[in-house]
């Protein structure tokens, strides 16, 4: 009999006792049902001999459990159904809880043993968990998927030749404007975009530079580069050089004018709902909100270009995608590797992308007309092919920190002209120099 659970926990309640929301055995009847079927239709297209000599279908009993955010739930749980309709060979019993995807990661790596079989992560963060062993490498059926992916997917999961995550959605951050206040081809140009006279009490554009996630563009926009051209040189960051002063330079201009807002805790994205900020950045994630606050008003491109040094240069941020993987010690390695390619297959991302609007990363998918024909689908993929791959060397938790606390200094004023190469070089030194435990 095939069972499955369904947990919608919080991690501490993970990690401790298990809340289930709903528990059956529904599967029973269907099972039962598609036995029936399978034996009417051999009846009518093989001789009574070839059926006595059909070799039966060996089954393994599976049990899986399955990590995924908490608007995965039910999406999940139908994929694991179809999927397990779809394989005699195996009897699976799952359990589906709710870990965030940038939770699952530490927790695999603090009790790998009680981690979930298949988990969601990002790819920035695939690297780490393979030089731990803690991923196991996907072979079975990926080939059905690969030349379907784009090759920035799969490089940002690809270590020394192996695959150990199955890419399903790019993750990356754009441009949201109003177009009361915009033209189409005004928001090419942030510079453009700055001059403009939005009226009292408008703001012109907002983004992040307290947060290290959004920071960079202006950087890797001007040609630095962290941890080398390739993103894997743990001793290589280029942004204290001649390209990241002049982008300091920009980011501190920018900081200090009046038409610009931080948007630290929501403030920049309340603000363009409230129709009293011209453009955003921000992800795929915004879209609902600010689609049921000003309609038909919202637009969604790429990040545009700045004059930084004499120079219009394109705005270049991190794009990582969102994963599957499965863990090295499961026990039922070739049925968790098979489910987690179907995971993300185009089926499953398509149904992924119509109820909850994750925008498929799948070639065969993003070229149809149904996402170029989604604005904010276009915008994101737009940005993500300008994006640089976000790095996946365990070095990258030495940038976060620093990186922020680098923002947060610049915006608050105590970044300037004058001591900006100081603040650049400690910077480089505090991403280089540090080593992540």
């Amino acid at each position: 009999m095939k069972m499955n659970k369904i947990g919608a926990l919080a991690m501490t309640a993970m990690l401790g006792t298990s809340v289930l929301t709903g528990c059956g055995g529904e599967n029973t009847t269907a099972n039962a049902s598609q036995g029936s079927d399978k034996a009417a239709s051999a009846s009518e297209t093989n001789t009574a001999a070839e059926t006595k000599d059909a070799a039966p279908v060996e089954t393994q009993k599976v049990e899986l459990k399955i990590w995924v955010p908490e608007e995965e739930v039910a999406i999940t749980d139908e994929m694991v159904k179809t999927f397990d309709a779809a394989h005699d060979e195996f009897d699976i019993t799952y359990e589906i809880a709710v870990v965030g995807i940038d939770e699952a990661p530490q927790a695999l790596s603090t009790d790998a043993d009680t981690a979930a079989d298949i988990f969601y992560t990002p790819s920035g963060g695939v690297a780490d968990l393979a030089s731990k062993g803690l991923l196991l490498p996907i072979t079975k059926d990926f080939e059905t998927i690969a030349a379907d992916l784009p090759e920035s997917a799969l490089n940002a999961v690809t270590i020394d030749g192996l695959t150990y995550a199955v890419p399903f959605s790019p993750n990356t951050f754009f441009m949201y404007y109003n177009k009361d206040f915009f033209t189409d081809d005004e928001v090419k140009s942030l510079d453009t975009m700055m001059a403009k006279d939005l009226g009292d009490g408008v703001w012109n554009f907002s983004t992040q530079f307290t947060n290290s996630w959004y920071a960079e563009m202006f950087f890797l926009g001007n040609g630095c580069t962290l941890f080398g051209a390739d993103g894997t040189n743990p001793e290589d960051c280029s942004f204290n050089d001649a390209n990241g002063f002049a982008a300091g330079q920009y980011m501190i201009e920018l900081a200090k004018s009046p038409k610009y807002l931080e948007d630290a805790d929501g403030v920049g994205g309340n603000a363009f709902k409230e129709g009293k900020l011209g453009a955003v950045t921000s992800g795929a994630w915004s879209a609902p909100d600010f689609k049921a606050a000003l309609g038909d008003k919202v637009g969604a491109v790429a990040l545009p270009v700045a004059n930084i040094g004499g120079k219009d240069v394109q705005l270049s941020n991190f794009v990582d995608f969102k994963t599957i993987t499965v863990k090295s010690n499961t026990q039922y390695p070739l049925c968790a590797q098979q489910l987690a390619v179907y995971m993300a297959s185009p089926e499953s991302c398509l149904t992924r992308y119509n109820e909850q609007g994750d925008v498929p990363v799948l070639k065969s998918l993003a070229d149809s007309d149904e996402i170029k024909n989604d604005f904010v689908a276009s915008a994101l993929n737009d940005q993500a092919a300008l994006a640089t791959n976000q790095p996946s060397i365990p070095k990258m938790g030495d940038y976060w920190d620093p990186m922020k606390a680098f923002g947060v200094s610049l915006y608050n004023g105590e970044v300037t002209e004058a001591n900006l190469q100081t603040q650049l070089d400690a910077l480089v030194d505090s991403i280089t120099s540090t080593l992540t435990n």
